[in-house]
């Protein structure tokens, strides 16, 4: 008994023992080690947590349950540290090596601002994971990694290269290393040697180097060490060469990306042999001739699921083969130049595909009816491929679709009702189609949707009331449309609405109410539609709005002070309106994140006390037409990060002050035009490079500045800038692109350095008091597309150079003193529309090869110079020709009856539009040209686009008006006075309806006035004075409102109103009239009436007695043919 209670109590003592071991000492380190704790707090104490995520490592006693870290359930030792995408900045602490049993450590995903990574993390030897990507490092890989010999999982990948390796031999230390992921670091001073490091690394399983600026890849290997290779990703580098073949030796391969090079020649037939191989990405590969994909894609491809084609071009387009193979799910190809095919139904087969995306790729066919029986699909994109005819109702019936994508395609007709019954759809985007008819009220069905993108179509009619049931929805735009009616009250319930925008529309209505329920609500663009009446101002409520747009509508009543609640507000854009009110601190004062503010064209006071200090920075500044007071904003100056300035037509005047000019080099745009600022500008005008400056139509004076920096567009027009132009315009002219100093008093001549101006597209210097000649480097500027040089005192003849603008559009030289012939170099400007030379001293014949080389010309004026010759017929290849005014010159010869070909003036000109040129969305050139019209000169700018007018005035032309100019039915201004033409009036004038201004007077026209005439209804002007017109003035329609007799004087035979002379018609009512003014005329009436008495005793006196009257009396002769000429003009009109 003794030795069994003996023994008993020795088994007691060892349990109390291990309860002590093993209970104490858990109680001893029941939270974390001291050490390790303290290293924690040091390393968190050199870190920045601006979002304080890290909060909890301020409390309690164990690390282990602090965020991010994790222990050993046994030993309490601190194994696992994850920071990842906290958004720490600051450095990182060496005490982590008081972690000496930390295996895992993220750090990726946070902003250490270019600090290098850390060398002492290569003492950290129980590391197995360690990430490092994208955290802000930057500078060289330290070899010391390469110390890390338990490391299976190194993540290294970087953000532009910040990061960089001069070799990567230390990673061959890494025996355990199976996953590597070095994407974006600068590996090319490693390129040579890359493969054959990795070679020596048989454990690795997933490498991947993309876009690390590679240049070489061995185009073989001696052998293959990297055997457990699964993931090999080399997509986005420079390799230049074929693909190596002993990439399809890599049998466990399971996923495979090469695009995005320039790898060229054959793909390796053994890829479709590669037993494992599941994911394959090629790009950029089938851009030599010889590839044949038909072939390739034969290949038995066992297991391919996924396949990424990024393709040049495609011969012959998708191959049949594709249809083979029918393990696949994703399928997508891209193609980099357009391709044209079919989509072949052989894919109809593919009956296990997911995912089926076509970029690219011209189909000119509809969408094939085949797809709606691929009923696995998720995810259709079918972008580019102009595709046309309607969309089949039958994808309606793809139930599982989650991705529908039909953008940027011709597809017209309806958008399909069925499309409701996509219940798992979640993205539909048909933008850029050509779709009509109404949006379906179905797709208020689409419970999962969560983006409805239909912008830029054609769909009418109102937006359905049913959208408001898509509770999942945050993205719809419906902008681009011709959608009309009320914005509907319903789209307030969308309460996971974070992106609507429903602008260029014809939506009318007021705003609704119900908007301003929509909490998540972030871009509201509501702008170019027609709506009305107040800003709600329950839109203050919306506290996450950023981006606010009602631009372009009609609304009315001032700003809501509740806007200035918009807190989280960067973008506001309420121009284009017709606002009113007064602009006070309160509307600002809580826009702190405010960045553009767009409030131009309305009637918006702004008043603010001169001491303001807005609470935001703000980047635009657009407050055109504003009234701003008489003085610049003093709040200006506390902008510190303006490019854009826009304070046009804002009621500014007087001279700026002497701070706006220390303000002016951090803009890009800076707009001060239409204002009434005086004095004169600083020397040297500083703004960013590529600037924009418009101070036209102000007061300026003085010498035009230097402009340092350079500016693509400079308009200094119409202001009082005088002197010539300084010898160093610009410091940078090769990028000015946009050049007007017209309307000022500019002297000397043009500088040669104009020709430097590369890229200049338009060039203005019209009225001013310029000089000289025009320089010979002015042909250098091959780029101009408008150029104007008019009103001004140039001289000489127009260079041959000028013949090198092969764009150039318009050419204005007229008003100068220009004289020669006009140059047969400038029948290489082909493109010219607009050719304007008059008013100068031009000579010799007008060039016959306008006719043929110019066939896009509406305008040609080439009135008031010294031309001679005759008109060249072959002017009537002009189709567009809308103006042709060779007035005041010395031409001779008929009027080409070939004119009547003029097909522009055939047809009434309906388009208005403004006449513009240089292609620049904010400053162009306006096409204008001086018209006789009316007896007057009238300038044309706005309504040219409207004008058709044939000037052959004040010439030496002669025979008779071609009948075939009756046939310009869209003619609004004929002049041929002041010529020698002769012959009638065409009688068919009169269907000239359009005709305006009307002027035949100063020739030799005789016979009489078309009755057609008076059909004439627009007719505002008529001149047939000074010829040799006989018989009575038509009446009726719009000649009865020409009361003025001079239009008709020096026409001795004419009579009738307003004429005081009475026709003879009118004697047997009125008695007889003393109409000739001499004896003669007198008796020439008594005769006239003897003529008719005869002719009322019938013809039984006989055949001679007539004959023999008419023989033997002139004025009966003359009598007797008038009859007859009346007689056949009410015939034949």
């Amino acid at each position: 008994m003794e030795r069994c209670s003996s023994q008993g109590g020795f088994l007691i003592l060892i349990f109390l023992l291990y309860m002590l071991i093993h209970c104490g000492g858990n109680s001893k380190v029941s939270g974390c080690l001291d050490s390790e704790r303290n290293a924690l707090t040091t390393f968190r104490k050199a870190l920045n947590d601006s979002s304080n995520l890290l909060a909890s490592w301020d409390d309690g006693f164990d690390c282990c349950k602090w965020t991010g870290i994790a222990c050993d359930a046994k030993t309490r030792y601190v194994v696992h540290l994850d920071c990842r995408g906290l958004g720490l900045s600051g450095s990182i602490d060496p005490s982590l090596l008081e972690l000496k049993h930390l295996s895992y450590l993220d750090l990726s995903y946070n902003a250490f601002n270019g600090a290098p990574i850390p060398n002492f993390l290569g003492s950290m030897k129980e590391l197995t994971y360690l990430n490092l990507s994208s955290a802000g490092f930057s500078g060289i890989i330290p070899d010391q990694l390469g110390n890390l010999s338990k490391l299976i999982s190194l993540q290294l990948s970087s953000d532009l290269n910040y990061l960089n390796s001069e070799n990567l031999w230390w990673v061959t230390n890494l025996h355990s290393l199976k996953y590597l992921d070095m994407s974006g670091v600068n590996l090319s001073l490693a390129s040579d040697d890359w493969v054959n490091v990795m070679n020596k690394s048989p454990s690795l399983v997933e490498l991947r180097l993309r876009y690390c600026l590679l240049q070489y890849i061995p185009p073989t290997l001696s052998s293959i060490n990297f055997t457990s290779l699964r993931v090999l990703d080399l997509h986005w580098n420079g390799f230049n060469s074929r693909i190596p073949d002993w990439i399809s030796n890599i049998s466990r391969l399971v996923s495979l990306d090469l695009s995005d090079n320039n790898f060229h020649g054959d793909v390796p037939d053994q890829f479709s042999q590669l037993p494992n191989l599941e994911e394959l990405w090629l790009g950029s590969t089938a851009d030599i001739p010889g590839v044949d994909w038909s072939e390739i894609l034969e290949g038995s491809w066992s297991k391919l699921k996924l396949l990424h084609l990024s393709i040049d071009q495609l011969p012959g387009g998708i191959p049949k083969s594709i249809g083979n193979i029918t393990s696949l799910v994703d399928l997508s190809l891209y193609f980099i130049e357009n391709t044209t095919g079919s989509i072949p139904s052989a894919m109809s087969k593919l009956i296990s595909l997911e995912s089926l995306s076509l970029y690219g790729y011209h189909t000119h066919a509809a969408i094939p009816d085949w797809l709606a029986g691929l009923k696995n699909l998720k995810r259709l994109i079918l972008f580019d491929c102009n595709l046309t005819g309607s969309i089949p109702a039958a994808l309606g019936g793809l139930s599982s679709l989650q991705h529908l994508s039909l953008i940027s395609n011709q597809l017209n007709g309806s958008i399909p009702a069925s499309f409701g019954g996509l219940s798992s759809l979640q993205y539909l985007s048909l933008i850029g189609n050509q779709l009509n008819g109404n949006i379906p009220a179905s797709l208020g069905d689409l419970s999962s949707l969560q983006n409805l993108s239909l912008r830029w179509n054609q769909l009418e009619g109102n937006i359905p009331a049913d959208l408001g049931r898509l509770s999942s929805l945050q993205y719809l735009s419906l902008s681009g449309n011709h959608l009309n009616w009320n914005i509907p009250a319903a789209l307030g319930r969308l309460s996971s609405l974070q992106y609507l925008s429903l602008s260029e529309n014809q939506l009318n209505g007021s705003i609704p109410v119900a908007l301003g329920r929509l909490s998540s609500l972030q871009v509201l663009s509501l702008g170019g539609n027609q709506l009305n009446g107040n800003i709600p101002a329950v839109l203050g409520g919306l506290a996450s709005l950023q981006f606010l747009s009602l631009s372009g509508n009609q609304l009315n009543g001032t700003i809501p002070i509740t806007l200035g609640q918009l807190s989280n507000l960067y973008w506001l854009d309420l121009s284009y309106n017709s606002l009113t009110g007064n602009m006070s601190e309160n509307l600002f004062e809580n826009l702190k994140n405010l960045k553009y503010l767009h409030l131009s064209s309305n009637s918006l006071v702004f008043d603010l006390h001169p001491d303001w200090a807005p609470p935001f920075q703000l980047d635009q500044i657009v407050l055109s037409s504003c009234h701003l007071g008489h003085q610049l904003p003093p709040w200006l100056l506390t902008q510190q990060s303006v490019w854009e300035l826009d304070l046009s037509n804002t009621t500014i005047s007087g001279i700026l002050p002497t701070w706006f000019w220390d303000f002016t080099p951090q803009l890009v745009s800076l707009n001060l035009s239409n204002n009434e600022i005086s004095g004169q500008l600083p020397n040297t005008l500083t703004m960013q490079l590529f600037a924009y400056i418009d101070l036209s139509s102000n007061n300026f004076s003085g010498p035009i500045p230097c402009i340092l920096n350079g500016a693509t567009i400079l308009d200094l027009s119409n202001n009082q800038f005088s002197g010539p132009f300084p010898p160093k315009f610009t410091s940078d002219m090769s990028i000015l692109v946009f050049l007007s100093v017209s309307g000022n008093q500019i002297n000397g001549t043009i500088p040669s350095f104009i020709g430097k101006m590369e890229s200049l597209v338009v060039l203005d210097f019209s009225q001013n008091k310029i000089s000289g000649t025009i320089p010979l480097t002015l042909g250098d500027c091959v780029n101009i597309e408008a150029l104007d040089l008019s009103k001004n005192h140039l001289s000489g003849r127009i260079p041959m150079s000028l013949g090198q603008l092969y764009k150039l559009r318009t050419m204005h030289l007229g008003r100068n003193i220009l004289s020669g012939e006009v140059p047969s170099s400038l029948e290489k400007c082909t493109s010219l529309e607009t050719l304007e030379l008059g008013y100068n001293n031009f000579s010799g014949h007008i060039p016959a090869w306008i006719g043929r080389s110019s066939p896009n010309l509406k305008i040609l004026s080439l009135r008031s110079n010294m031309f001679t010759g005759n008109i060249p017929p072959q002017l009537s290849n002009l189709t567009f020709l809308q103006v042709l005014d060779v007035a005041q010159n010395y031409l001779s010869g008929t009027i080409p009856q070939s004119l009547e070909n003029l097909m522009a003036m055939k047809n009434e000109q309906k388009m208005d539009r403004l006449l513009i040129y240089g292609g620049m969305t904010i400053s162009y050139y306006k096409e204008n040209l001086l018209v006789s019209v009316k007896g007057l000169i009238l300038e044309y700018t706005r309504t040219l686009s409207l004008v058709t007018c044939m000037d052959l005035s004040s010439n030496n032309l002669f025979g008779e008006i071609p009948e075939g100019l009756t046939s310009l039915l869209g003619l609004r201004v004929l002049n041929l006075s002041g010529n020698n033409l002769g012959g009638k009036i065409p009688n068919k004038i009169g269907k000239l309806a359009l005709l305006e201004s009307l002027d035949f007077s100063k020739n030799q026209l005789s016979s009489a006035i078309p009755l057609s005439m008076s059909n004439l209804t627009f007719l505002g002007y008529l001149n047939l004075s000074s010829n040799n017109l006989s018989g009575k003035i038509p009446s009726g329609n719009q000649l009865q409102t020409f009361q003025d007799p001079s239009i008709y004087m020096g026409n001795n035979g004419l009579c009738g109103p307003p004429l005081p002379y009475k026709c003879a018609s009118d004697e047997a009512s009125q008695g007889p009239m003393h109409v000739g003014g001499d004896v003669e005329n007198d008796k020439e009436e008594f005769e006239m009436l003897w003529f008719y008495t005869a002719m009322a005793l019938g013809f039984t006196t006989g055949f001679w007695a007539v004959c023999g009257s008419l023989l033997l009396k002139k004025s009966w002769r003359i009598a007797y043919y008038r009859f007859f000429d009346k007689i056949k003009d009410k015939l034949f009109n």
